[in-house]
């Protein structure tokens, strides 16, 4: 016989709580990517290896949370866009540059949906049986995949910068394989064990991000090994605070200025002179002969050489480029990626730069009997263009930038710290000039 009365508790039910608890589900990770990404970039970058070493604890909680773990760490690391974008833009104000910052780390976030897929084809063991993240191995290789076509690989690679890779790559090939070992032992971690060792995890990280926090830069030459080595004896690189050029008369002041302080150097008995991007605008005949004192100096003394940041037309659009000044003559030294849509637009091709991603020409040159690889302004953000000086076995790193733009921000920062970290990698000294 069915009973007519229902079963009433008599303990209160907190709707509240059932309600906001999803809402904290979702939140919480996105927070805590965040947050790592806020205390690693621009001054303590070995801390950026921890979003990855995370992902592989979050993704048994939901299939969503590697994709908001990723989220809020590109949104901390990338927040700089915000303000460098209404710089360069001016006519678009801080809208644009939201824009720009949104849409991007949710690029970059994007192929982390596809983690849990790819952690559960490649678990390992028995396909009848398992949880969703089982297996080291699936850790390991969705860790690769997704994060290889959020911030290294083409397309996403011409934009993806503050990879959580760069914390590792600063360590050598110690600091990487240390990470895919962590995230390894990470993966085979049972739920149980995972909540608590993730716990531990992150109160450790926020105890010793913040105890490092002011000891910053000399920390890093401690943490990452020893410190970088010296750029040879009379290889000099010249800040400048020009600003923005903004017109041909503008570069052709600036050349102006720039050539006799060269000149200058190279009498003093410099080898290697090495100056910013782009100071000297578009390399026209006019150009060229602000400059012919000091191409007629290098053909006097072929033994020393400048490196001059320079705008090389094309038929459409131009390069971005060194001009590397030896023995008389002018080497045009190209980059691969210049910055989309300020410097790259192919939907208006004239006054475009070049892009060029996949181009079999290294960006190297020899000088003074050295191999020597450049990366120009932009490319130093990244790590597809640094990955492919890694075959070429070069001895000096050339740093040249242009950021008057991204003044007040951190994003100086984070690029000098990215180019430092791919130097200590190659174990090379590495040499700045930048126009501010």
């Amino acid at each position: 016989m069915q009973s007519k009365y229902v079963p009433v508790s008599v303990y209160p039910v907190d709707d509240s709580r059932r309600k906001s608890a999803p809402i904290s589900r979702f939140a919480i990770p996105a927070l805590l990517g965040a947050l790592v990404g806020a205390l690693a970039w621009p001054h303590a970058i070995w801390l950026a290896p921890l979003a990855l070493l995370l992902l592989p604890i979050v993704n048994k909680r939901h299939w969503l949370h590697p994709f908001l773990l990723m989220l809020g760490y590109h949104l901390a690391t990338t927040y700089g866009l915000i303000k460098g974008t209404s710089v360069f833009f001016l006519h678009a104000g801080l809208f644009l540059g939201m824009v720009f910052w949104s849409l991007s780390s949710l690029a970059f976030a994007l192929p982390y949906l596809a983690y849990p897929c790819i952690t559960l084809y490649f678990r390992g063991g028995s396909p009848a049986g398992g949880s969703l993240a089982d297996g080291g191995f699936g850790a390991v290789t969705a860790t690769v995949i997704t994060s290889a076509i959020s911030t290294i690989f083409p397309p996403l690679g011409i934009i993806g910068w503050t990879s959580p890779w760069l914390g590792a790559v600063a360590a050598g090939p110690t600091g990487i394989l240390l990470t895919i070992l962590g995230i390894f032992a990470l993966g085979r971690l049972t739920r149980k064990n995972q909540e608590i060792l993730a716990r531990l995890l992150v109160v450790g990280f926020v105890v010793v991000a913040l105890w490092l926090l002011p000891f910053a830069f000399p920390a890093l030459d401690a943490m990452m090994g020893h410190p970088l080595p010296t750029a040879p004896t009379g290889w000099v690189g010249i800040d400048t605070h020009l600003g923005r050029l903004r017109s041909n008369l503008s570069y052709v002041e600036a050349s102006m200025e720039l050539a006799p302080k060269v000149l200058a150097d190279l009498r003093s008995g410099d080898k290697v002179v090495l100056l910013p991007e782009t100071v000297a605008g578009p390399w026209l005949p006019g150009t060229r002969a602000i400059w012919r004192p000091v191409i007629r100096w290098t053909a006097r003394h072929p033994e020393q050489i400048v490196l001059l940041g320079a705008d090389v037309p094309l038929a459409k659009g131009y390069l971005d480029a060194l001009v590397k000044i030896q023995d008389g003559h002018q080497t045009v030294l190209p980059d691969h990626i210049p910055v989309p849509f300020s410097m790259w637009h192919p939907w208006r091709p004239q006054g475009s730069f070049r892009m060029a991603p996949f181009s079999r020409k290294p960006e190297t040159t020899e000088m003074d009997g050295k191999k020597v690889g450049y990366l120009i302004c932009y490319e130093q953000l990244l790590m597809w263009p640094a990955l492919d000086l890694y075959p070429h076995g070069i001895q000096i790193l050339l740093a040249p930038a242009n950021d008057w733009w991204a003044r007040g921000t951190d994003i100086p920062a984070i690029q000098r710290v990215s180019a430092k970290a791919w130097a200590a990698f190659f174990r090379v000294p590495v040499l700045f000039a930048v126009n501010q």
